[in-house]
């Protein structure tokens, strides 16, 4: 991290920081990148599959349990989102720039489809300079790239990174023969090494693990994205991690998030008292190795979380299980889609409660009232809520 950066974060709030890189990447996205750097041009025809597809409509997501409140408005609005699949094997010699992904033809043309997800707001471009000075350089004929947006995040790794190569056995692929890149900040995650060693298939693999420095040029390289939260797939990846669930009863588990990062519930300590005496354990995956997070989870039956990748833990659940999401406000019109899909993909019970806006500015934080949800716990903890 460069010093101005780190001073930056000395003098403001993460959360403030966070706004202001949104919105300073916007302005550049319109302007500057439009110039330094253009799209490369792929033509549809050039793709081995390619659609748009509604991924609540096909995963058969159903809203219809939900209260008649804002919550269930704003799911009904996913079953007009379409997102896209695709399988590229892109045969122009590119280079796989180190710090995203992205893939560059030279001088400094980007190919989008070298990321799941690439024109968003947040994702940022590479550094020209540093492709113009690079010097760490590997060759490879032909590889799979597993580099994606939210690459480092639990949750991603598992339905955008993993799942690819499930995907691409799916359409036919032999991945046992091609090398697959991967970043290094990946690799050294507890959760792959993990996930690495269950998997006597990915122990199969070829893998090339991208440095920091690194840039790889490929003469041919494959591309895809599959439709986010396929049944299928996330089966293929967490069937070998699944354990016996305990016979010594289930537990009730609230899932906190550490103030140190953003989006925590500000009034915690009255939200968790309120939990615990309904009978929660408080607990904070950060805190644990994966192996004991499988193992709670997989003995969880009442489930309460802030929004975030913890939550993911619910998909190792082989029975039933009841989830409450806690979302902070709706500030960009809509709720994150990614845990009701989970749970109701796994038969799971879903219910979930919209914060209030935080009483400090730029804390990260959101407020939720205490009485709301005292009254909104003991619902969900009622025998005939959850027939």
């Amino acid at each position: 991290m460069s010093i101005f950066k780190k001073t930056l974060k000395k003098i403001f709030p993460s959360a403030f920081l966070k706004e202001t890189f949104l919105i300073v990447n916007k302005i550049k996205i319109r302007t500057i990148d439009r110039l330094l750097f253009p799209e490369y041009s792929i033509d549809q025809t050039e793709f081995l599959v390619y659609r748009n597809g509604f991924p609540f409509r096909e995963s058969q997501i159903s809203v219809e349990d939900l209260p008649e409140d804002e919550v269930k408005a704003y799911m009904c609005s996913w079953y007009d989102w379409t997102q896209e699949e695709f399988l590229l094997v892109f045969n122009k010699p590119c280079w796989i720039e180190p710090d995203f992904g992205w893939a560059i033809v030279e001088p400094n043309k980007l190919v989008y489809y070298s990321l799941g997800v690439s024109r968003t707001w947040f994702q940022k471009k590479p550094s020209l300079l540093k492709f113009f000075r690079k010097k760490n350089t590997l060759v490879l004929p032909k590889a799979i790239s597993l580099r994606d947006t939210g690459e480092e995040n639990y949750f991603h790794f598992y339905n955008d990174v993993v799942s690819k190569l499930f995907f691409l056995q799916q359409q036919g692929m032999e991945i046992e023969t091609i090398p697959v890149i991967i970043s290094r900040k990946l690799w050294d995650k507890a959760y792959f090494q993990f996930t690495y060693q269950k998997h006597k298939r990915l122990q199969s693999l070829t893998w090339i693990v991208q440095e920091a420095d690194q840039y790889i040029r490929c003469d041919s390289v494959i591309f895809c994205k599959p439709l986010t939260h396929k049944k299928e797939l996330w089966g293929n990846i967490i069937s070998p991690l699944r354990v016996d669930v305990l016979k010594s009863g289930f537990r009730k588990i609230f899932l906190t998030r550490n103030k140190s990062r953003l989006r925590f519930i500000e009034n915690s300590e009255v939200i968790e008292a309120t939990a615990q005496r309904l009978g929660f354990e408080i607990i904070d995956t950060d805190e644990l190795p994966i192996e004991e997070q499988i193992q709670i989870f997989s003995n969880t039956e009442f489930l309460v979380g802030i929004h975030g990748a913890g939550l993911t833990n619910m998909v190792f659940r082989n029975e039933s299980c009841h989830v409450l999401e806690l979302f902070p406000p709706a500030d960009l019109g809509y709720l994150p889609y990614h845990y009701i899909m989970l749970a109701k993909m796994s038969g799971f019970q879903y219910r979930a409660m919209i914060g209030k806006p935080s009483r400090v500015s730029f804390s990260g934080g959101f407020y939720v009232e205490p009485a709301q949800f005292d009254a909104v716990l003991k619902e969900f903890l009622l025998p005939d809520h959850n027939k």
